[in-house]
Protein backbone atom coordinates (compact mmCIF):
# COMPACT_ATOMS: atom_id res chain seq x y z
CA UNK A 1 0.00 0.00 0.00
CA UNK A 2 1.27 3.72 -0.93
CA UNK A 3 1.83 6.42 1.95
CA UNK A 4 0.76 9.07 1.72
CA UNK A 5 2.64 11.82 4.71
CA UNK A 6 0.94 14.82 5.48
CA UNK A 7 3.46 14.91 8.38
CA UNK A 8 4.34 18.41 10.25
CA UNK A 9 7.64 17.79 10.10
CA UNK A 10 10.08 15.80 9.44
CA UNK A 11 7.69 16.31 6.01
CA UNK A 12 8.06 14.46 2.88
CA UNK A 13 10.47 14.71 0.48
CA UNK A 14 10.00 14.43 -2.96
CA UNK A 15 11.33 11.20 -4.81
CA UNK A 16 13.82 12.77 -6.95
CA UNK A 17 15.71 13.83 -4.09
CA UNK A 18 15.58 10.64 -2.04
CA UNK A 19 16.73 8.73 -5.38
CA UNK A 20 20.17 11.50 -5.61
CA UNK A 21 20.35 10.71 -1.85
CA UNK A 22 20.74 6.90 -2.71
CA UNK A 23 22.70 7.24 -5.36
CA UNK A 24 25.07 10.05 -3.64
CA UNK A 25 25.19 7.51 0.06
CA UNK A 26 26.69 4.91 -2.59
CA UNK A 27 29.20 7.54 -4.57
CA UNK A 28 29.08 10.95 -4.44
CA UNK A 29 30.16 11.70 -7.95
CA UNK A 30 33.35 11.52 -8.67
CA UNK A 31 34.48 11.76 -5.66
CA UNK A 32 34.53 7.76 -4.92
CA UNK A 33 33.28 7.87 -1.43
CA UNK A 34 30.11 8.37 -0.25
CA UNK A 35 28.48 11.72 0.56
CA UNK A 36 28.59 10.77 4.33
CA UNK A 37 31.93 10.35 4.48
CA UNK A 38 32.91 14.13 2.84
CA UNK A 39 34.84 16.03 4.66
CA UNK A 40 33.47 19.82 6.06
CA UNK A 41 36.44 20.89 4.81
CA UNK A 42 36.89 19.60 1.13
CA UNK A 43 36.41 21.63 -2.34
CA UNK A 44 33.35 19.31 -2.61
CA UNK A 45 32.11 20.44 0.16
CA UNK A 46 33.20 24.25 -0.18
CA UNK A 47 31.65 23.67 -3.77
CA UNK A 48 28.04 22.60 -2.11
CA UNK A 49 28.03 25.78 0.13
CA UNK A 50 28.67 28.13 -2.88
CA UNK A 51 25.83 25.91 -4.91
CA UNK A 52 23.58 26.29 -1.70
CA UNK A 53 24.01 30.17 -1.26
CA UNK A 54 23.49 30.79 -4.96
CA UNK A 55 20.04 28.78 -4.66
CA UNK A 56 18.76 30.92 -1.71
CA UNK A 57 19.65 33.87 -3.73
CA UNK A 58 18.03 32.80 -6.31
CA UNK A 59 15.07 31.44 -4.63
CA UNK A 60 14.65 34.21 -2.08
CA UNK A 61 15.62 37.43 -4.11
CA UNK A 62 18.37 37.70 -1.29
CA UNK A 63 19.87 41.44 -0.40
CA UNK A 64 23.57 41.74 -1.01
CA UNK A 65 23.44 42.88 2.78
CA UNK A 66 22.24 39.40 3.60
CA UNK A 67 24.55 36.70 4.57
CA UNK A 68 23.48 32.58 4.52
CA UNK A 69 24.45 30.63 7.77
CA UNK A 70 24.07 27.14 8.05
CA UNK A 71 24.00 25.52 11.89
CA UNK A 72 22.44 23.04 13.67
CA UNK A 73 20.31 23.12 16.82
CA UNK A 74 17.25 23.85 15.68
CA UNK A 75 14.48 26.66 16.03
CA UNK A 76 14.98 25.58 20.06
CA UNK A 77 18.98 26.81 19.85
CA UNK A 78 18.00 29.74 18.26
CA UNK A 79 15.77 31.02 21.25
CA UNK A 80 19.45 31.07 23.02
CA UNK A 81 21.85 32.06 20.27
CA UNK A 82 19.53 35.29 19.43
CA UNK A 83 19.17 36.68 22.65
CA UNK A 84 23.03 35.75 23.43
CA UNK A 85 23.96 38.28 20.46
CA UNK A 86 21.50 41.34 20.87
CA UNK A 87 23.18 44.40 23.14
CA UNK A 88 21.73 43.73 26.63
CA UNK A 89 20.60 47.54 26.20
CA UNK A 90 18.65 47.15 23.64
CA UNK A 91 14.58 45.82 24.22
CA UNK A 92 12.91 43.22 22.11
CA UNK A 93 9.81 41.94 21.76
CA UNK A 94 8.17 38.79 21.74
CA UNK A 95 4.85 38.59 19.67
CA UNK A 96 3.02 35.64 21.18
CA UNK A 97 -0.22 34.59 18.86
CA UNK A 98 0.50 30.67 19.66
CA UNK A 99 2.77 28.00 20.81
CA UNK A 100 6.05 28.36 19.61
CA UNK A 101 5.80 31.92 20.08
CA UNK A 102 5.20 31.70 23.90
CA UNK A 103 8.27 29.04 24.12
CA UNK A 104 10.40 31.89 22.57
CA UNK A 105 9.30 34.66 24.96
CA UNK A 106 9.73 32.09 27.68
CA UNK A 107 13.43 31.27 26.76
CA UNK A 108 13.97 35.20 25.55
CA UNK A 109 13.23 36.36 28.47
CA UNK A 110 15.64 33.89 31.00
CA UNK A 111 18.80 35.18 29.03
CA UNK A 112 18.01 38.71 27.95
CA UNK A 113 16.00 40.53 30.68
CA UNK A 114 15.39 43.36 28.39
CA UNK A 115 12.20 40.84 27.18
CA UNK A 116 8.42 42.23 26.64
CA UNK A 117 5.92 39.72 26.34
CA UNK A 118 2.99 40.87 23.46
CA UNK A 119 0.49 38.52 23.40
CA UNK A 120 -2.59 38.55 21.41
CA UNK A 121 -5.20 36.24 20.51
CA UNK A 122 -6.40 34.92 16.51
CA UNK A 123 -9.40 37.02 16.25
CA UNK A 124 -7.81 40.94 16.47
CA UNK A 125 -4.20 39.69 15.24
CA UNK A 126 -4.37 42.33 12.09
CA UNK A 127 -5.67 45.04 14.12
CA UNK A 128 -2.78 44.41 16.40
CA UNK A 129 -0.12 44.40 13.97
CA UNK A 130 -1.03 47.13 11.94
CA UNK A 131 -1.21 49.12 15.21
CA UNK A 132 2.41 51.24 16.91
CA UNK A 133 2.05 48.78 19.61
CA UNK A 134 5.94 48.30 19.35
CA UNK A 135 7.23 51.60 18.92
CA UNK A 136 9.48 51.82 22.38
CA UNK A 137 11.42 48.34 20.93
CA UNK A 138 14.65 47.86 19.11
CA UNK A 139 13.22 44.23 17.83
CA UNK A 140 10.71 42.59 17.47
CA UNK A 141 10.53 38.76 17.39
CA UNK A 142 7.29 36.73 15.13
CA UNK A 143 7.05 33.51 14.52
CA UNK A 144 5.38 33.52 10.83
CA UNK A 145 3.28 30.38 10.87
CA UNK A 146 2.08 28.84 14.25
CA UNK A 147 1.50 25.42 12.97
CA UNK A 148 -0.15 24.06 16.17
CA UNK A 149 -2.27 26.63 16.05
CA UNK A 150 -2.41 27.19 12.16
CA UNK A 151 -2.03 31.08 12.21
CA UNK A 152 0.21 32.39 9.70
CA UNK A 153 1.63 35.83 9.08
CA UNK A 154 2.78 36.26 5.30
CA UNK A 155 3.30 39.80 5.13
CA UNK A 156 5.70 41.24 7.27
CA UNK A 157 5.15 44.75 5.60
CA UNK A 158 2.42 44.85 7.65
CA UNK A 159 3.80 44.37 11.00
CA UNK A 160 4.35 47.52 12.78
CA UNK A 161 7.79 46.97 12.98
CA UNK A 162 11.46 47.61 11.27
CA UNK A 163 13.73 45.31 13.21
CA UNK A 164 12.11 42.01 13.03
CA UNK A 165 13.49 38.74 13.75
CA UNK A 166 11.11 36.18 12.46
CA UNK A 167 10.78 31.84 12.97
CA UNK A 168 10.06 30.58 9.80
CA UNK A 169 11.00 27.07 10.51
CA UNK A 170 7.47 26.03 9.23
CA UNK A 171 6.54 28.16 5.82
CA UNK A 172 10.18 29.05 4.75
CA UNK A 173 10.42 28.47 0.51
CA UNK A 174 6.35 28.31 0.53
CA UNK A 175 5.66 32.07 -0.79
CA UNK A 176 7.94 34.71 -1.60
CA UNK A 177 8.59 37.91 1.13
CA UNK A 178 10.03 40.96 1.60
CA UNK A 179 13.51 41.71 3.50
CA UNK A 180 12.52 44.99 4.02
CA UNK A 181 11.72 45.23 7.89
CA UNK A 182 13.93 42.24 8.43
CA UNK A 183 17.23 41.32 10.90
CA UNK A 184 17.26 38.04 10.89
CA UNK A 185 15.70 34.89 9.79
CA UNK A 186 15.97 31.01 10.44
CA UNK A 187 14.04 27.84 10.03
CA UNK A 188 14.81 24.40 10.65
CA UNK A 189 14.84 22.45 7.06
CA UNK A 190 12.82 19.85 8.29
CA UNK A 191 9.44 21.25 6.65
CA UNK A 192 9.61 22.72 3.04
CA UNK A 193 13.38 22.33 2.53
CA UNK A 194 14.79 19.35 3.48
CA UNK A 195 15.36 16.98 6.75
CA UNK A 196 16.33 17.59 10.42
CA UNK A 197 20.04 18.61 11.51
CA UNK A 198 20.16 21.83 9.82
CA UNK A 199 18.45 25.64 10.69
CA UNK A 200 19.03 28.09 7.80
CA UNK A 201 19.59 31.42 9.07
CA UNK A 202 19.25 34.70 6.65
CA UNK A 203 21.37 37.81 8.50
CA UNK A 204 21.49 41.29 7.27
CA UNK A 205 24.90 41.77 7.90
CA UNK A 206 23.77 45.59 10.14
CA UNK A 207 21.94 42.68 12.81
CA UNK A 208 25.77 41.63 13.44
CA UNK A 209 27.40 42.92 16.56
CA UNK A 210 30.93 42.01 18.25
CA UNK A 211 30.13 39.90 21.57
CA UNK A 212 32.10 38.09 24.53
CA UNK A 213 30.49 34.71 23.87
CA UNK A 214 31.61 31.40 23.27
CA UNK A 215 32.25 30.19 19.95
CA UNK A 216 29.12 28.41 18.83
CA UNK A 217 27.29 31.62 20.52
CA UNK A 218 28.89 34.22 18.51
CA UNK A 219 26.78 34.68 15.65
CA UNK A 220 29.34 36.97 13.91
CA UNK A 221 31.91 34.10 14.03
CA UNK A 222 29.29 31.36 12.89
CA UNK A 223 28.12 33.83 10.07
CA UNK A 224 31.83 35.17 8.93
CA UNK A 225 33.25 31.45 9.04
CA UNK A 226 30.78 30.20 6.15
CA UNK A 227 29.17 27.79 7.87
CA UNK A 228 32.51 25.78 8.91
CA UNK A 229 33.41 27.53 12.36
CA UNK A 230 32.97 23.54 13.28
CA UNK A 231 32.00 20.59 11.58
CA UNK A 232 28.80 21.74 10.53
CA UNK A 233 25.64 19.16 9.33
CA UNK A 234 27.25 17.81 6.25
CA UNK A 235 24.79 15.26 5.21
CA UNK A 236 21.68 17.44 6.03
CA UNK A 237 23.65 20.46 4.28
CA UNK A 238 23.39 17.92 0.97
CA UNK A 239 20.19 17.33 1.09
CA UNK A 240 18.92 20.54 1.58
CA UNK A 241 21.39 22.01 -1.54
CA UNK A 242 18.93 19.00 -3.63
CA UNK A 243 15.88 20.30 -2.36
CA UNK A 244 16.76 23.65 -3.72
CA UNK A 245 17.80 22.78 -6.85
CA UNK A 246 14.40 20.85 -7.03
CA UNK A 247 12.69 24.22 -5.91
CA UNK A 248 14.01 26.30 -8.76
CA UNK A 249 13.78 23.75 -11.33
CA UNK A 250 9.92 23.25 -10.52
CA UNK A 251 9.14 27.28 -10.47
CA UNK A 252 10.78 28.90 -7.35
CA UNK A 253 8.38 30.49 -4.73
CA UNK A 254 5.95 31.53 -7.42
CA UNK A 255 4.99 27.96 -7.80
CA UNK A 256 4.83 26.46 -4.88
CA UNK A 257 2.63 29.84 -3.21
CA UNK A 258 0.24 29.25 -6.03
CA UNK A 259 0.14 25.19 -5.01
CA UNK A 260 -0.48 26.07 -1.54
CA UNK A 261 -3.07 28.72 -1.60
CA UNK A 262 -4.51 26.58 -4.17
CA UNK A 263 -4.48 23.27 -1.62
CA UNK A 264 -5.94 24.90 1.17
CA UNK A 265 -8.36 26.89 -0.06
CA UNK A 266 -9.68 23.88 -1.20
CA UNK A 267 -10.01 22.35 1.90
CA UNK A 268 -10.91 25.44 4.02
CA UNK A 269 -13.61 25.49 1.67
CA UNK A 270 -14.58 22.29 1.96
CA UNK A 271 -14.32 22.77 5.91
CA UNK A 272 -16.35 26.29 5.57
CA UNK A 273 -19.54 24.29 3.32
CA UNK A 274 -19.65 21.87 6.83
CA UNK A 275 -18.91 24.70 9.26
CA UNK A 276 -21.68 22.62 11.55
CA UNK A 277 -19.45 19.74 12.03
CA UNK A 278 -16.17 21.20 13.01
CA UNK A 279 -14.02 23.74 14.84
CA UNK A 280 -11.53 25.48 13.22
CA UNK A 281 -9.92 28.69 12.67
CA UNK A 282 -12.41 31.56 10.99
CA UNK A 283 -10.22 34.46 10.46
CA UNK A 284 -9.70 34.12 6.66
CA UNK A 285 -6.85 36.64 6.88
CA UNK A 286 -4.72 34.27 9.15
CA UNK A 287 -5.40 31.05 8.21
CA UNK A 288 -2.26 28.93 7.80
CA UNK A 289 -1.84 27.40 4.30
CA UNK A 290 0.97 25.24 5.87
CA UNK A 291 -0.88 23.39 8.65
CA UNK A 292 -4.80 23.24 8.48
CA UNK A 293 -5.76 22.57 11.55
CA UNK A 294 -9.19 21.84 12.68
CA UNK A 295 -11.77 19.08 14.78
CA UNK A 296 -14.99 17.37 14.38
CA UNK A 297 -17.45 19.29 17.02
CA UNK A 298 -18.13 15.40 17.98
CA UNK A 299 -15.24 14.13 19.73
CA UNK A 300 -15.47 10.21 18.72
CA UNK A 301 -15.38 11.07 15.00
CA UNK A 302 -11.57 12.94 15.35
CA UNK A 303 -9.90 9.35 16.29
CA UNK A 304 -12.63 7.56 13.65
CA UNK A 305 -11.43 9.56 10.80
CA UNK A 306 -7.76 9.09 11.34
CA UNK A 307 -7.50 5.55 12.00
CA UNK A 308 -9.55 5.16 8.72
CA UNK A 309 -7.09 7.51 7.24
CA UNK A 310 -4.22 5.40 8.41
CA UNK A 311 -5.86 2.24 6.89
CA UNK A 312 -5.67 4.06 3.80
CA UNK A 313 -2.35 5.01 4.23
CA UNK A 314 -2.91 8.90 4.81
CA UNK A 315 -0.25 8.93 7.85
CA UNK A 316 0.55 12.19 9.58
CA UNK A 317 -2.36 14.17 10.06
CA UNK A 318 -2.95 13.55 14.12
CA UNK A 319 -3.08 17.24 15.46
CA UNK A 320 -0.70 18.45 17.94
CA UNK A 321 -0.69 16.38 21.35
CA UNK A 322 -1.57 19.84 23.46
CA UNK A 323 -4.69 19.94 21.13
CA UNK A 324 -5.60 17.08 19.18
CA UNK A 325 -8.04 17.27 16.64
CA UNK A 326 -6.54 17.02 12.84
CA UNK A 327 -3.58 18.63 11.25
CA UNK A 328 -2.85 18.77 7.24
CA UNK A 329 0.20 19.91 6.35
CA UNK A 330 0.25 20.92 2.61
CA UNK A 331 4.37 21.51 2.34
CA UNK A 332 5.99 21.81 -0.79
CA UNK A 333 6.42 17.89 -1.46
CA UNK A 334 2.67 17.22 -1.19
CA UNK A 335 1.98 17.01 -5.12
CA UNK A 336 -1.85 17.65 -6.65
CA UNK A 337 -2.40 13.58 -6.76
CA UNK A 338 -1.40 13.51 -2.75
CA UNK A 339 -3.81 15.59 -1.81
CA UNK A 340 -6.76 14.91 -4.39
CA UNK A 341 -6.39 11.25 -2.42
CA UNK A 342 -7.05 13.00 0.51
CA UNK A 343 -9.77 15.31 -0.26
CA UNK A 344 -11.65 12.58 -1.87
CA UNK A 345 -11.25 9.91 1.20
CA UNK A 346 -11.84 13.25 3.21
CA UNK A 347 -15.69 13.58 1.21
CA UNK A 348 -16.45 10.17 1.17
CA UNK A 349 -16.09 10.17 5.13
CA UNK A 350 -18.30 13.00 5.44
CA UNK A 351 -20.90 11.43 3.34
CA UNK A 352 -20.45 7.70 4.61
CA UNK A 353 -19.70 8.39 8.46
CA UNK A 354 -21.74 10.95 9.63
Amino acid sequence: MSVYNFSPGPSKLHQDVIDKVEASIQKYDDTGKSILEISHRSNEFEELLKNISLNLTTLFNLPENFDVLLIQGGATFQNTLLPMNIDKDKKIGVLVNGTWGKKTYEDFKKIHPNTDLFEVSKNNLGEYLEKNNFENLDYLHITSNETIEGIQIKDFNEVAHSNLLVDMSSDLGSYPFSFDKVSYIYAGAQKNMGIPGVTICLVNKDFLIDVDNSSYLNLKKLTTSNSVLNTPPTFSIFVLNLVTEWMIKSGGLDYFEKKSISQSDELYKFLDENSNLFEFSSELRFRSKSNIVFKFKEDKYNDTFLNKANDLGIIGINGHRSIGGIRVSLFNSVDQSMFNYFMDFFKKFINESL
